[in-house]
C-alpha cells in the first residue's frame, strides 16, 4: 500500500524514513546546513543527535544499530563527510551493520564543474558499502529509501550510502510513500540436511560446537545453549566475538577461540565433528602453518549469510538457513534417532566436559596472584575490577582485542545485550559505539573500555557525552602507545611514544566538562571505579597498566 504525497523532497525522504520505523539521525556540525537536517525542525517523531564529527557520528551509529537491531541513520556532508567516515563504514561492513548513510551531494547543475567539495561518492563507497545509489529524480527518494532498507537487512547485514545532490532536495515532488513489506523470515534448513547432521552429531564420539557472531546477531543463543545442553559437548566462541554468542559462564563454555591459527587448531583438537553455527571469521593459513580444522575432523556448517556457509571451511553438510530454527528442528530430530544407550553416554560427556572446564577454570583462580593496594594495575585485573564494579544491567562496549585478557572471556557476560565488540581492528569504535548504545539503551549504564590509541582517534566523542549527559563510563586502558592490545599483524615489541610526552587524559575530558580521574595503581583504581558508578553521567578513568 502506497500514499501519495506532494511535498519538498527532503520531507518525503524524512517521511519514508519515518514509516520505515527510524526515529534517530546522528548528525555532525558540517550536516546542519543540509536541507534534511534542516527539515528535521519541523517532523515529529524524529531526535537529532549531535555529534563534533563524522567520524564519532558515524561510530555512534554503529553501536545505535548493534544495541537496537535497528538500522541507525547517518546524515554526512558534502565531499568531505564521507571520506571522514571512511574508517567507520569500513567496521560497519565488517561486523555486519545495518546503516542508512545520507550524503549530500553538490547541486547537479555544478557536478560536471568540479567544484570544492565534489566526490564521486559511488566509486568512493563502493569497496565498504553493501549498496549505493545517487538520486537522479525527486520522485525516486522513496523508491532508493525503501530499497536501502531492504539492502541493509537482508544477509549479509551491512551499510548503504544513498547520494543525494542538494538541488533534488530542494526540489517539490509528487510520489508515493511505501509501506514496508511483510517480509517472510529466513526459515530453517531442510530435512535432509536436518536428518544427517542429527545422525552425524549422534555418532560422533567426542562434537563440539562453535558459535559465531551470527548466533548473537540473529538471537539464536537460546537455542544454541539447549542444544549443547542435550549433546553434552563443549562449546566455543568465534574469535573476536562482536556480541554474546554463548552465555561465558555457562558450565560447558569451553573459551573464546584464539585469532592465532595454530592456537584455536589445538583448541578444536580431539574433536571428531565440529558444529559450526553462525562464523564470520575466517582465519587464513599460510604456507607454513595447518589448517584450522583437522582432516580427520568433520564439519556441520550453518550460516544466514550466504556468501559463508561451505565456503571456507571443509564440510560435509552446510545450510543457510536461520539458526534459531534450525536448532530446533535438529534437536528435536536427535531426540527422535536417541536411544538409551547414546542418552547415558551423552551425562558422561557432560560431566567430563562440565568437570574439565570446570577444573581449568578452578586451576586458573588458584594459580591467582591477587594485587595489593600499591601493586600496578594489568589489563586483566583492570578487567576483573570493572566487572565487579559494575552493575548487573550494565552493558560493557569494547575494541580491545588480540590480548590474552579478552574482556569477552574475563569479565561476566550472561545477557545477550551485554557486550559488544567490534573485529574490525579500526581504533575509535569503542567511545562512539558505547554513546550509541546508551542511546538505543538509555535506561542502562554503558561501559565503554577502551584504548589510548583508539581513543585518539574520537575523542570528540566527549562533547556528545557531555552535551547529553549520558551515562556512559569510559575506561580508557592507558598502556604508553604499545600495541598489544590491538589486533595486528607485525611485531608487537614496536610501540610508538604517547607517553613522550604524556597525554594527559584526564584534562582532555576536564576540557569537554566530563569528571575523570587517573588511576596508576589497584588501589587508585579501587577508588576511581567507585566514584565512577556513584556519579551521574559520564566519567572517564585513565588508567595505566602496566
Amino acid at each position: 500500500m502506497t500514499k501519495s504525497s506532494t511535498k519538498l523532497t527532503c520531507d518525503l525522504l524524512l517521511q519514508q524514513l519515518l514509516i520505515e520505523g527510524a526515529s534517530q539521525i546522528f548528525v555532525a556540525p558540517r550536516s546542519c546546513n543540509s536541507p534534511v537536517a534542516q527539515a528535521l525542525a519541523e517532523v515529529k517523531g524524529f531526535r537529532q543527535v549531535n555529534c563534533a564529527s563524522e567520524l564519532t557520528a558515524a561510530f555512534m551509529s554503529i553501536g545505535y544499530a548493534q544495541a537496537s537491531s535497528r538500522a541507525a541513520i547517518l546524515l554526512l556532508s558534502a565531499g568531505q563527510g564521507l571520506v571522514t567516515a571512511l574508517p567507520a563504514i569500513y567496521t560497519a561492513s565488517r561486523i555486519h551493520v545495518p546503516m542508512i548513510i545520507i550524503c549530500d551531494q553538490l547541486s547537479t547543475q555544478i557536478l560536471n564543474d568540479d567544484p570544492a567539495l565534489s566526490l564521486d561518492v559511488l566509486s568512493m563507497s563502493k569497496s565498504v558499502c553493501k549498496w549505493s545509489a545517487e538520486a537522479r529524480h525527486a520522485g525516486e527518494i522513496p523508491r532508493l529509501i525503501r530499497r536501502a532498507f531492504t539492502e541493509a537487512f537482508s544477509p549479509p547485514k551491512g551499510p548503504v550510502v544513498l547520494s543525494l545532490p542538494v538541488d533534488i532536495l530542494n526540489h517539490t515532488a509528487e510520489a508515493n510513500i511505501i509501506n514496508p513489506p511483510h517480509t517472510s523470515p529466513l526459515g530453517g534448513a531442510d530435512y535432509n540436511f536436518i536428518q544427517k547432521s542429527a545422525r552425524t552429531l549422534v555418532s560422533a564420539a567426542s562434537p563440539c560446537i562453535v558459535t559465531g557472531n551470527e548466533v548473537s546477531q540473529y538471537r539464536a543463543r537460546k537455542e544454541a545453549a539447549t542444544l549443547a545442553e542435550v549433546i553434552g559437548c563443549p562449546v566455543y566462541s568465534e574469535p573476536n566475538p562482536t556480541g554474546v554468542n554463548f552465555p561465558n559462564r555457562h558450565p560447558q563454555f569451553a573459551g573464546v577461540l584464539s585469532t592465532e591459527i595454530t592456537q584455536a587448531r589445538e583448541s578444536l583438537r580431539g574433536h571428531d565433528l565440529v558444529l559450526a553455527l553462525g562464523m564470520q571469521t575466517r582465519l587464513p593459513e599460510t604456507a607454513d602453518q595447518a589448517s584450522l580444522i583437522s582432516p580427520r575432523t568433520s564439519v556441520v556448517q550453518i550460516n544466514v549469510d550466504p556468501t559463508l556457509s561451505g565456503k571456507t571451511l571443509p564440510c560435509i553438510a552446510t545450510a543457510t538457513a536461520d539458526i534459531a530454527e534450525s536448532l530446533s528442528r535438529l534437536r528435536a530430530e536427535i531426540q527422535l534417532i536417541a536411544d538409551a544407550k547414546w542418552l547415558n553416554l551423552v551425562r558422561k560427556r557432560a560431566q567430563d566436559t562440565i568437570q574439565e572446564i570446570s577444573g581449568e577454570r578452578q586451576k586458573m583462580e588458584e594459580n591467582l596472584v591477587y594485587p595489593k593496594e600499591n601493586d600496578p594495575i594489568s589489563l586483566f585485573w583492570l578487567l576483573r575490577s570493572v566487572d565487579g564494579a559494575r552493575s548487573s544491567g550494565s552493558i560493557v562496549v569494547t575494541d580491545i582485542v588480540g590480548t590474552n585478557a579478552d574482556p569477552a572471556v574475563v569479565m561476566s557476560l550472561e545477557g545477550s545485550s551485554a557486550y559488544f565488540a567490534s573485529n574490525s581492528g579500526v581504533d575509535g569504535y569503542a567511545i562512539g559505539a558505547a554513546l550509541g548504545t546508551q542511546w538505543a539503551s538509555p535506561d542502562s549504564t554503558v561501559v565503554c573500555i577502551t584504548s589510548d590509541q583508539s581513543f585518539l582517534q574520537a575523542t570528540q566523542a566527549l562533547w556528545t557525552a557531555a552535551h547529553y549527559v549520558l551515562n556512559t563510563k569510559i575506561i580508557l586502558v592507558n598502556n604508553g602507545g604499545t600495541d598489544s592490545l590491538n589486533l595486528h599483524l607485525g611485531n608487537s615489541d614496536h610501540q610508538f611514544p604517547l607517553d613522550c610526552p604524556e597525554i594527559e587524559f584526564t584534562h582532555l575530558a576536564k576540557a569537554m566538562a566530563v569528571p575523570s580521574l587517573k588511576a596508576q595503581s589497584m588501589g587508585q583504581l579501587e577508588e576511581a571505579l567507585a566514584a565512577m558508578f556513584e556519579t551521574p553521567g559520564p566519567f572517564l578513568i585513565d588508567a595505566r597498566i602496566r
